[in-house]
């Protein structure tokens, strides 16, 4: 396997490799993630995971490194008024 520096440089036959290097509890992470319901779309259908979640989910779970960061959540015009 190469090395990953960039979360962009993740595709599903990278994931794949790395999973089944893993062993089967791995796989079955995998596996399990793709049955993991997910927020319907904006239109209230249902959906699947798409690349983008699945591949941050791996990142959470392999390469924490490289996983988005949350950003930091300014607080609301209520809130900084509460403070004063």
């Amino acid at each position: 396997m190469k090395e990953i520096k960039d979360i962009k440089e993740i595709n599903l036959e990278f994931i794949i490799g790395y999973v089944k290097e893993q062993g089967p509890d791995a796989i079955q992470w995998l596996k399990d993630l793709k049955n993991k319901p997910v927020p319907p779309d904006k239109n209230g259908r249902e959906r699947q995971m798409s690349f983008i979640e699945l591949r941050k989910e791996f990142a959470i779970k392999f390469f924490p490194e490289l996983a988005p960061k949350p950003k930091e959540k300014k607080p609301s015009m209520w809130e900084q008024i509460d403070a004063l």
